[in-house]
């Protein structure tokens, strides 16, 4: 279908058009993949780094000449009407321009944030890479693009979305979904990890480094297990499914170990509820003989039916079963970032589907914890830093103890020593005047500042 639609396009000679906003390693995937397809192009692409610029529009196989390098938005609009390829190096000037889809891939929550909010209000449909923001302020922006009739949506090819897929096919086929996640390889020592150790701890070279242009700060997101943690709860704020407890579980394990462990505690699983958000960890399962099927990179859905000739037929047919007979993995061991996201463009532009948008009230936030003893008057970093680790909580849980999100915590100085292992507060830290996160995480019933704690954070713990 979509295949199709797209030929249409490509046959009336009417592409749809695409802003990317953020040429880094993932931007680059996504604009090179456009480069391949029939009847969609990219038509702008925004960086502060003209070098950068240059490289992806290298990817996308466009000539230095033929590209129109704007420094206004009237500009960017003459080009991008007159058919022209455009390149600028300020981002807000892509909210208003006369493309279809936007696809926000800066990794920077605050400006992701900002070029959301004001392309949605220009009814212009979003696809945000950015998942740090999407956790933070996801459910505002889908109310923002509700309003403007428009689409918001995180990106196909990023975990989350991934997942989701397999979330919808099951519950359209009437499964019950147990528990869903992705794979991640860590170690326990990667949690107090550093940008500047990231690749080392990879095992990754300087050319591979700089050919795939790879960002220390969010490899060490991946590491020290701050990311897998976001995109839990992009998931749980995009199904309902929630964090069993503060942070998950994360048991070692491989495929087939799956159905058995995501099961009720009474039942022999490691579970207090079902419907929840959780991982696998391949890293410590690696260490075990009696472990095997990797899903490191990979995403799956624990589900199970009561119908005994369908949960005879799901292991009939393949799929790795608890002993109960009728829970069960569907997973898939891999996932194409960057590749797979012009699927999301494709969808909201042609069909105003959003693949993988956050539900109207968030069940999940991510909250910022010491990754180490933090002293007075040191200045945070936020996610992929040295100073804070993020971890998955109950939103209603969150707002109780006044938690400051992982989102608002980067540059913001302390106002008093944190102990490692404790979460931060937003009377802990001096907020840098008004953000968008802040305006927006307010229309979320998130006060910050203003609010009064109804909880200590001392009945709150997080794995190590």
């Amino acid at each position: 279908m979509i295949a199709d639609a797209l030929l249409r396009r490509q046959s009336e000679s009417n592409p749809v058009k695409v802003a990317v906003v953020g040429a880094g390693r993932f931007g680059t995937s996504v604009i090179a993949q456009i480069s391949q397809m029939a009847g969609i192009e990219v038509a702008a692409i925004a960086d502060i780094s003209a070098p950068s610029l240059e490289e992806s529009w290298k990817a996308y196989g466009a000539s230095p000449e033929s590209i129109v390098w704007a420094e206004s938005s009237d500009a960017a609009a003459d080009a991008i009407t007159a058919g022209k390829r455009t390149a600028a190096t300020d981002a807000s000037l892509v909210p208003g321009l006369p493309i279809d889809v936007v696809v926000e891939a800066t990794g920077v929550p605050e400006v992701s944030a900002r070029v959301c909010r004001d392309s949605l209000s220009h009814g212009t449909d979003v696809v945000n890479v950015t998942v740090e923001c999407d956790v933070a302020v996801g459910a505002a922006l889908s109310r923002l693009a509700r309003q403007n009739n428009a689409v918001y949506s995180l990106a196909d090819g990023d975990q989350p979305a991934a997942v989701k897929r397999l979330i919808d096919w099951s519950r359209a086929l009437g499964f019950q979904v147990i528990a869903a996640g992705r794979g991640t390889r860590r170690y326990r020592s990667d949690r107090a990890g550093v940008p500047e150790e990231a690749f080392t701890r990879y095992g990754y070279d300087d050319e591979m480094v700089d050919r795939r242009r790879l960002n220390p700060r969010m490899y060490n997101s991946f590491r020290d297990g701050t990311k897998s943690q976001i995109e839990m709860t992009a998931l749980a704020n995009m199904t309902g499914l929630v964090p069993d407890v503060p942070g998950m579980h994360e048991p070692a394990a491989g495929v087939g170990d799956l159905p058995n462990l995501f099961r009720l505690a009474r039942d022999g699983g490691i579970l207090s509820r079902e419907g929840v958000v959780d991982l696998a960890n391949w890293g410590l399962a690696r260490a075990r003989a009696d472990i095997t099927e990797e899903i490191s990179i990979g995403v799956f859905a624990v589900i199970r039916s009561d119908h005994p000739l369908t949960a005879d037929d799901m292991g009939f047919y393949g799929l790795r079963m608890a002993p109960d007979g009728r829970t069960g993995v569907i997973y898939t061991p891999y996932h194409l970032c960057g590749i797979e996201t012009p699927l999301t463009i494709a969808e909201a532009a042609l069909f105003g589907h959003a693949v993988a948008a956050p539900r109207e009230a968030p069940v999940a936030d991510v909250a910022a914890v010491a990754k180490r003893d933090l002293a007075s008057g040191q200045r945070l970093d936020g996610s992929g830093g040295s100073t804070l680790n993020g971890y998955i909580v109950d939103w209603d849980q969150a707002r109780q103890m006044v938690l400051l999100p992982l989102a608002l915590a980067d540059g913001a100085p302390l106002r008093r020593s944190i102990a490692k292992g404790s979460p931060l507060r937003y009377c802990d830290v001096d907020m840098p005047g008004d953000s968008v996160i802040q305006q927006l995480r307010r229309e979320l019933g998130d006060s910050g500042s203003d609010s009064k704690p109804a909880m200590p954070t001392d009945q709150i713990s997080f794995p190590a």
